[in-house]
């Protein structure tokens, strides 16, 4: 992606720890998945957030040194992430111990049929796969429009993660109340729910998107006093600000296609939405029109639009007959 010097020689280093250890986040995820599947989502945000604090602990005494311990700047990052992965590990194993699960490496690995999870999960992955590698290449084009494009690309990004964590936390309902509700064959128990989901999403996008029309240059200025840079945040903001209903959207009824067991249609609207439109998007409004980060953030609207409107069209076929 461009880095070189010292800022290469520390982001090798930080990879090469905390990838190497890669085994811990794999689990905790996965860990928590299992548990939040069996309708307790409380135990995995208790952990997640035991783990937050732990790194933030480690990371402190290990960057800048404490006692006997010397300091180790970004190698100590990467060493405090690991530990802290590593413990969250040992939090979910408990919590699945106190459910009932017993599990062993000997149990893990015998007499299992692999093949279900195997489908469901390879188009899931290669969905985040997509999306990352789309990541990368949109990355590098607001970066040859100009650093400060980028940086404020960065921030404003870092800004609309606060408010669309209520739609993770809905898709993650809907996975499971939607799962629960195919397993006993109950579609019209389910689509109750699933109303519900929309509506209280449609409601905190509403909301959020006000917020960030209204606020987004005081929110700015919270990560720079560059008056360029804040214009630039704002103007991100604001187009933000009108496709919070589509993001919010778009979360949710990937959760929902999952808990019926599709997770082909997510892979096939982001291969659409991310490389089809936002990437070339990008391009074309951001680099050859000149629009620069209003053009970027054009494009990331219509991509998550169009990607809304391709996943409801699957639930709307999945409901046919009683939506």
């Amino acid at each position: 992606m461009g880095a070189e010097g010292e800022v290469l020689r520390e982001g090798k280093l930080f990879l090469y720890v905390v990838g190497s250890a890669s085994v811990f986040i794999s689990l905790l995820t996965s860990l928590a998945a299992v548990i939040r599947a069996s309708g307790d989502t409380k135990r995995p945000m208790i952990v997640n957030t035991l783990v937050n604090i732990f790194n933030v602990g480690i990371d402190y005494i290990l960057i800048f040194g404490w006692g006997v311990i010397p300091p180790l700047g970004v190698l100590g990052t990467a060493i405090g992430t690991v530990i802290s992965r590593a413990l969250g590990c040992f939090f979910m194993f408990q919590v699945l111990k106190k459910k009932g699960f017993s599990l062993s490496l000997k149990e893990i690995y015998t007499n299992t049929n692999y093949k279900e999870m195997i489908f469901l999960s390879i188009s899931a992955a290669l969905e985040r796969l997509v999306m990352r590698l789309g990541q990368v290449l949109y990355y590098s084009l607001i970066a040859m429009i100009g650093i400060k494009t980028y940086a404020a690309h960065v921030i404003a990004g870092n800004i609309e993660s606060f408010f669309y964590m209520p739609a993770y936390g809905l898709s993650t309902a809907a996975a499971i109340l939607m799962g629960n509700c195919f397993g006993r064959k109950d579609k019209e128990e389910g689509l109750e729910y699933l109303k519900s989901i929309i509506g209280i999403s449609i409601i905190i996008a509403v909301i959020s998107g006000m917020i960030l029309y209204l606020f987004g240059t005081k929110a700015a200025f919270v990560f720079t006093e560059d008056l360029e840079a804040v214009a630039k945040i704002t103007t991100a903001l604001r187009v933000d600000a009108f496709a919070q209903i589509p993001l919010a959207l778009g979360i949710v009824f990937t959760g929902a296609l999952q808990g019926i067991v599709d997770t082909k249609t997510p892979l096939y609207s982001t291969i659409i939405g991310v490389w089809g439109l936002r990437v070339v998007g990008i391009y074309v409004m951001g680099m050859v029109f000149g629009m620069d980060i209003l053009g970027v953030w054009l494009a990331i609207a219509f991509d998550l639009t169009i990607r809304a409107a391709i996943l409801f069209i699957r639930l709307r076929k999945e409901f046919r007959g009683i939506l």
